[in-house]
């Protein structure tokens, strides 16, 4: 009973502080340690409308604005308008402070993502002592980072996985300026298919974890971080498990002046598709070569977003965003939805790049309330060739795509 009138006290007084930024639904302890209340516990959600009209490409079955998924040799241009409630998310949040006074921090969130809106886990994780162990961003990426976007995709070059993981950090030395990340991640192992290609490689079940380091430098100006990774990647090939190394940087940043912002990210690897947003879980990690073994997929790319504020509440984002990945010399790959459906191509090379560029307005209405409107554009490129039924091919099919999105984010 005590609880349920301290509850409605703190629901009251905040909903009277028109900026805080605390969880409208907020229990706290009237004992504390070391002037923190001995338990604090939350829940609350980010409401997200989530509208689109595409213009051209072909994206539009798609929620989000995913350059990966344009189809090269489609032909559907027709319009269509939708709006959805799916990206918006639940969040329960709860502190500890135990006798020692050592913080036990723990998060469980939700949005519904899942497939026509059913309930889709984002995270799910205990932070105590320098340790974080469930499932969060992976540490490949900076998970300080996100353009102010309407459209929830992001650019095609970003690392943006949430993975389950057990993560050590710490300060290096006495500097809290510097700290350093160790991160064992659970593999990816999502196999899907392009439209356009298919590698002609399976699935197999994974056997180690993916080792990830990383370093931050963070000062008022903003911060610098640079991470590594290196994994060991199975596929099936010929009926048989084949696993082969796969290893990739990335290095970003954010730089402040005022409310304005400068973000980027580039990376750079072999093996690492599976954490790069538009491509990611389709597969291409790796490839059959001419010499019948499996080699790790060469990719890169990078974006860049800016941030101005015309006013105190009215402010407008550019994000522009390039990704990569080919293949030399594969043995084997299959040709869908072309001229000449399921072409087996033997000995040839791929070639795949993603541009992206979006600008959008958006107005804070209230302190929780931001809703904009924006113009997403996007290109795909697959470049092709090889031998199929006896006959050299090649093909250079590209294909853009335009999207109008408009929302409204609610936080409390």
């Amino acid at each position: 009973m005590k609880i349920y009138f301290l509850l409605v006290g703190i629901v009251v007084s905040i909903c009277f502080k028109g900026y805080s930024q605390e969880r409208l639904l907020t229990v706290s302890s009237k004992d504390s340690i070391n002037g923190q209340p001995h338990y604090k516990s939350s829940f609350g959600a980010n409401i997200k409308l989530n509208g689109y009209f595409d213009v051209f490409g072909g994206l539009q079955d798609s929620e989000t604005f995913n350059i990966g998924k344009i189809n090269v040799f489609g032909t559907d241009d027709s319009s269509s308008f939708k709006m959805d409630m799916y990206q918006t998310q639940l969040k329960f949040e709860s502190t500890i402070m135990t006798k020692e006074g050592e913080s036990i921090y723990a998060i469980v969130e939700f949005d519904f993502w899942g497939g026509n809106g059913t309930m889709r886990l984002r995270k799910a994780y205990v932070e105590f002592d320098h340790w974080q162990i469930g499932q969060g961003w992976a540490s490949f990426g900076d998970e300080a980072l996100w353009p102010n976007i309407l459209e929830w995709e992001g650019p095609p070059s970003g690392v943006w996985v949430r993975s389950p993981h057990i993560k050590y950090f710490n300060k290096i030395g006495n500097d809290p300026d510097w700290r350093y990340i160790i991160a064992l991640d659970a593999p990816i192992t999502d196999y899907n298919k392009y439209d356009e290609i298919e590698p002609l490689i399976g699935n197999a079940n994974q056997t180690t974890p993916d080792v990830i380091l990383g370093v931050k430098h963070e000062k008022k100006w903003g911060h610098l971080r640079m991470s590594t990774m290196f994994r060991n990647i199975n596929y099936e090939y010929d009926g048989a498990k084949s696993s082969f190394l796969g290893y990739g940087l990335s290095f970003s940043g954010r730089l402040l002046k005022g409310k304005n912002s400068f973000q980027f990210q580039g990376t750079a690897g072999k093996g690492i598709t599976s954490y790069i947003t538009s491509i990611a879980g389709f597969g291409y990690d790796g490839f059959p070569t001419v010499n019948n073994e499996l080699d790790a997929t060469p990719s890169y790319g990078g974006w860049m977003a800016y941030e101005y504020f015309w006013t105190k509440k009215l402010h407008t984002n550019l994000v522009g965003g390039y990704t990569r990945f080919y293949t030399n010399d594969v043995s084997r790959f299959l040709i869908s939805d072309s001229t000449d459906p399921q072409s087996v191509v033997l000995n040839g090379d791929i070639d795949h790049v993603h541009y992206y560029g979006i600008v959008n307005i958006m107005y804070d209405h209230y302190n929780r309330m931001t809703y904009g409107l924006e113009l997403d554009y996007g290109a795909k490129r697959l470049i092709m060739n090889g031998e199929a039924n006896g006959n050299q091919l090649d093909i250079n099919k590209a294909r853009d795509a335009m999207r109008i999105s408009f929302g409204l984010m609610f936080y409390f």
